[in-house]
């Protein structure tokens, strides 16, 4: 992403609250604005024991994050490190080069890019029965900010594979696909599926907001029922997430208290006001607004589903089935690291139940 996309995505995410974790930020602050955090009541200690590997290798795809990798050296420092690396290049199967990587000896591996090609990564890592790390070069990073890793220094995250920790997180998956944030559906998924939507993200997001708002029939026929029983046949704005996410403020605006909570957190809009606008669109002009956490949720559609999984553009077929795997991805992080957003004046009570699994490490 080049400097003036960036700042372009900057100015939607502030004046919208829409982009900042792909749709789903109008949604949960509502939801968060209605609770109290009761983190005590919430977090749960992780699952946590020292590494072991002695033969890790890391997939390293060199143009993510505008060529982080290349800017902070990744490679040398992987290697300094005891650290196999594969260059990613230009049509490379990625879940197969991880394939590959275990079947030649690699006992974890690890993925260094944005979060789309981290979900393929650690979904092999859970079929292969290996750990998994990742290392924070994609332009926002936001599965590494909720795993606590430290985003500006990139490098730190090579030492979760010496005398680092493996602790257990939760996955979704999307029929078979894993997912580590999120996945949109409507508007969102809407916008990512057009041409020319990677030149100009705000104007097509915008301009399919406008015509799903306008015309109901242009909204994405997806069915799908809310915790009262009622059915619905259209989804203008629909989120799914592995563990709920709660308003978090600039500069992310969404982040998550834990990622081992064992629940999907669903947020949807079922009805827009026909005069709606991206840029002025408030909390409380919402028609329609649910949000609920859940083990489970099936999405049918007489037409094939468009997504926006973990920012990428996909496409399934109906029926589909989304779930949460609890504390099913292992996973490599520096020792000590504590995953999950703490709110200011909580981070004492959060260290307290997070140590109670621990032994006091």
């Amino acid at each position: 992403m080049d400097t003036d996309e960036g700042l372009g995505m900057s100015r939607l995410i502030r004046r919208a609250l829409i982009i900042g974790f792909v749709a789903g930020s109008i949604l949960a602050a509502a939801f968060w604005r209605r609770q109290i955090p009761a983190l005590l009541m919430r977090a749960r200690p992780y699952d946590r024991r020292r590494s072991n590997v002695t033969s890790p290798a890391l997939i390293i795809n060199r143009w993510s994050g505008d060529g982080k990798a290349e800017d902070y050296k990744l490679e040398e420092a992987a290697k300094r490190a005891g650290v196999r690396t594969i260059m990613l290049e230009r049509g490379d199967d990625l879940a197969q080069l991880a394939h590959d990587a275990i079947s030649t000896g690699a006992d974890a591996i690890g993925m260094a890019g944005g979060d789309g090609s981290l979900g393929l990564v650690a979904g092999v890592a859970i079929e292969r029965g290996v750990p998994f790390f990742c290392i924070p070069v994609g332009t926002r990073n936001h599965f590494a900010l909720d795993l606590g890793l430290d985003r500006d220094d990139p490098l730190s995250a090579l030492e979760a594979l010496r005398d680092g920790d493996e602790i257990r997180i939760d996955y979704a998956v999307a029929d078979t696909r894993v997912f580590l944030n999120n996945v949109s559906f409507g508007v969102y998924a809407q916008a990512v599926h057009r041409d020319g939507y990677r030149e100009e993200k705000e104007a097509t997001l915008a301009a399919v907001f406008r015509e799903v708002a306008a015309d109901p029939e242009a909204q994405a026929g997806i069915r799908y029922a809310t915790p009262n029983g009622e059915r619905h046949e259209r989804a203008p704005l629909l989120l799914v997430s592995n563990n709920v996410y709660r308003m978090s403020g600039p500069p992310d605006f969404g982040r998550r208290l834990t990622l081992n909570a064992g629940k999907l957190g669903v947020g949807a809009v079922t009805n827009l006001p026909k005069d709606a606008d991206l840029h002025s669109i408030r909390l409380d002009q919402l028609r329609t607004l649910h949000q609920w956490e859940t083990t489970s949720l099936r999405l049918e559609s007489d037409e094939p589903i468009l997504a926006g999984f973990d920012g990428e553009a996909l496409v399934f077929e109906s029926p589909l089935d989304l779930s949460v795997r609890p504390k099913g991805l292992r996973i490599l992080v520096p020792a000590g690291t504590r995953p999950g957003f703490v709110p200011r004046g909580e981070a004492v009570a959060a260290r307290f139940v997070d140590m109670a699994g621990t032994g006091g490490r």
